[in-house]
């Protein structure tokens, strides 16, 4: 109770500074926190005509077609005003794991096409180590699959194609078509390294590592949300 309640104030966070900024052409994530900004913004947002979504996964963009808000494709903009995502770990200097919706991708391509990132987590996802928690999610070009598998696992890796939960039996597919492998992050290993090794293999589409990408962090708890800002990575922004 007390983890939805932190998601649910970073959202509303998220939700104040969308609406305060007066922005128009709003990319959005995947996952539970976005899921609470949406549901937040539905409430709050009365002129839905004036605002377009451009959303990450097919998941969130049934979501805002629930509520009634107006969905653009990725492919039919040069950028995006705003975007709101969470993630799955944050550390210290506002770098992340995300993914664990197979959707890290698009999420990348959104984030990287954004004037201003905004990212919601709750207290939880904070970590002194990337990778203490959760594997480095990499999405693979499904005829690549075995060849990739093996050269991780031949760079001593632990590696493992993601299966599906429930209503689906066999690999996690993302909406653009990939495998997710989740690797296990060694505890000594440099992630940034590591993410541009495993990213130059060829098959491998993208990694869940998201280095430089924030502008803001929100980070929710019970009772109050902590506000971090950060100064984007050079090379990871559209306008450069």
């Amino acid at each position: 109770m007390e983890t939805e309640l932190a998601k649910r104030n970073a959202a509303n966070r998220a939700v104040d500074i969308v609406l305060e900024g007066g922005y128009r052409l709003v990319g959005v994530g995947t996952g539970s926190t976005v899921e609470k900004f949406v549901e937040e913004l539905s409430k709050r947002l009365e002129a839905r005509e004036g605002v377009l979504f451009v959303p990450s996964s097919i998941s969130t963009a049934l979501l805002l077609r629930q509520e009634g808000f107006r969905v653009l494709d990725a492919s039919t903009v040069d950028f995006v005003e705003i975007y709101v995502d969470g993630a799955d770990e944050v550390s210290e200097d506002g770098s992340m794991i995300k993914g664990g919706g197979a959707a890290m991708t698009l999420e990348k391509i959104l984030a990287y096409s954004s004037l201003f990132n905004v990212f919601i987590v709750d207290y939880t996802k904070k970590v002194e180590r990337l990778g203490e928690r959760h594997p480095l999610p990499v999405e693979v070009v499904p005829q690549a699959l075995n060849l990739v598998l093996h050269k991780l696992k031949s760079m001593g890796l632990e590696a493992s194609v993601r299966v599906s939960g429930r209503g689906k039996y066999g690999p996690v597919v993302s909406d653009l078509g990939g495998v997710i492998v989740d690797v296990r992050v060694p505890e000594n290993a440099d992630l940034n390294e590591l993410s541009e090794t495993i990213e130059s293999i060829p098959g491998v589409v993208s990694t869940g590592f998201f280095k430089g990408f924030t502008d803001l962090l929100i980070v929710g708890y019970s009772d109050r949300v902590e506000e971090l800002r950060f100064t984007r990575k050079k090379g990871v922004h559209l306008a450069e």
